[in-house]
């Protein structure tokens, strides 16, 4: 081999070498063996039944806030006593010894906690007008007809201040046992008897709410309800509050012979049918 061909060899040998690192830094190489891979940061993942990938969080986000805000409202009822102070005679009894049908401590308007219990069994929200008619009559020197229209201004506010579903003005009946009184599945009840005004606006509306509660009683227990009763003309109120509000009706519940036990089978009836007629039916129009 001649001289210049040696050294043209021996500088490209030199090139070679020299060249040779950046040219292997151009190669796309695995560098996964050698090199660690950043792993993403951790975020909260939203899942939803769809499982849609198009679908961001963004979106299930909004998703979930709507069906939080579609929740169904409770169904309310405002429970209110115009004759607070009627009693039952075997409550009374067993109290004070005494055997009145009006007592200012043993009466119908201690029934509240039970009736709210009962309601709240069945999904519903009680609210009560916290008032002692009968007591802010005497304090006032008011005869017994100037009930309703003492509880009025009372009812009035509220009803302005809260939306009720349903309102409920529960009296004690002064008929006796027998007529009250119901016996099924060995087990004793005491009948209700729904009351309507018929001389104001509201009138058929009160009346359908009357009827509706009253036939799902009657589909419970058989003849616990007495039906719904009309009144107008002389010598009675003929509205009853009930034109302040469509979804308002009195409640005769029991009479003067009735014992706890019975008053309580009997709201517990009230309760299931008000559920089993109004907040069903309430449900399945909000859907």
């Amino acid at each position: 081999m001649t001289l210049l061909k040696k050294l043209q060899w021996s500088i490209g040998l030199l090139l070679f070498f020299f060249v040779l690192p950046v040219i292997a830094g151009q190669i796309p190489f695995n560098k996964q063996a050698s090199t660690p891979i950043k792993q993403p940061e951790d975020k909260p993942v939203v899942y939803a039944a769809t499982n849609l990938p198009e679908q961001t969080v963004l979106e299930l986000t909004n998703e979930q806030t709507n069906e939080q805000t579609n929740v169904q409202d409770p169904f309310k009822v405002l429970l209110l006593f115009t004759h607070s102070q009627e009693a039952y005679q075997p409550m009374v009894k067993a109290a004070s010894g005494k055997a009145e049908v009006y007592d200012d401590k043993t009466n119908i308007f201690n029934l509240q906690d039970a009736v709210s219990k009962h309601f709240s069994m069945n999904g519903i929200q009680t609210d009560v007008l916290d008032v002692d008619v009968m007591k802010v009559m005497k304090a006032e020197g008011k005869t017994f007809p100037q009930a309703y229209n003492t509880v009025r201004p009372y009812l009035e506010k509220r009803l302005q201040e809260q939306s009720y579903n349903l309102v409920i003005d529960l009296h004690r009946d002064s008929a006796r046992r027998d007529a009250t009184t119901i016996t099924h599945n060995n087990e004793s009840y005491a009948r209700i008897a729904i009351v309507v005004g018929a001389e104001h606006k509201n009138y058929r509306w009160n009346t359908a709410y009357a009827e509706s509660l009253s036939a799902a009683m009657n589909d419970i227990v058989p003849k616990v309800s007495r039906g719904v009763i009309s009144k107008s003309g002389d010598n009675v109120d003929g509205r009853y509050n009930q034109d302040l509000a469509k979804e308002m009706i009195i409640i005769e519940l029991g009479g003067i012979d009735n014992t706890e036990e019975e008053l309580n089978r009997t709201i517990a009836v009230i309760g299931k049918a008000i559920a089993k007629t109004f907040v069903t039916e309430s449900k399945v129009a909000s859907s």
